[in-house]
C-alpha cells in the first residue's frame, strides 16, 4: 500500500489543500528513504488526481476540507486527517499500525479527531455519530 504524507518543514503539513510536498511510502517495499515529490500548485483536486496517478491509496495529512476528503474517497484514496507531528515519527508509527495514538492528533482536537474521522470513514459512526453538531472541539455550535 502506498501512502502519501504531506510535509512542511520536516513535519506533517497542517493543511492538505495548500501542501506543496509529500513523501511517498510503500509499506510492502523495503525502502530506506521515502520518495519526496512536489505536489501540483493548483487545487486540492489536482493534487489528489496527481496522487491517484502515483497509485497512492492513503493520504496522511493535517486538516482537510470535507469536500476534499469526499473527493479523495471518490478516487479510492483513504484519508487519515488531523495528524500532527514530525514526519519520520509519523511514518514509522503508520508503518507499525499505531497512528491512532492521541499524541499524533492536531492541536485543538480535544475529542480525538483522528480516531473519530477514521471511525466515520470505516462506516462505524462510533463517537462521531453521537457528537451531533459539536465537531472536533466538543463545543456546541450555534444553529444558524
Amino acid at each position: 500500500m502506498i501512502a502519501a504524507f504531506t510535509i512542511w518543514n520536516g513535519r506533517i503539513a497542517p493543511v492538505f489543500d495548500v501542501a506543496g510536498q509529500a513523501l511517498l511510502v510503500d509499506d510492502t517495499a523495503a525502502q530506506d528513504v521515502p520518495a519526496c515529490i512536489q505536489l501540483p500548485a493548483g487545487s486540492a483536486e489536482e493534487k489528489l488526481h496527481f496522487l491517484h496517478q502515483q497509485q497512492v491509496q492513503v493520504v496522511v495529512c493535517g486538516a482537510m476540507t470535507r469536500y476534499t476528503s469526499r473527493f479523495a474517497q471518490g478516487l479510492g484514496i483513504e484519508v487519515l486527517p488531523f495528524v500532527a507531528g514530525e514526519q519520520q515519527e509519523i511514518i514509522t508509527t503508520w508503518l507499525n499500525g499505531n497512528l491512532l495514538d492521541k499524541k499524533f492528533s492536531m492541536p485543538g482536537c480535544g475529542r480525538n479527531c483522528l480516531r473519530n474521522q477514521m471511525d466515520k470513514q470505516a462506516g462505524n459512526p462510533g463517537r462521531m455519530g453521537r457528537m451531533g453538531r459539536r465537531g472536533c472541539g466538543g463545543q456546541q455550535r450555534p444553529v444558524k
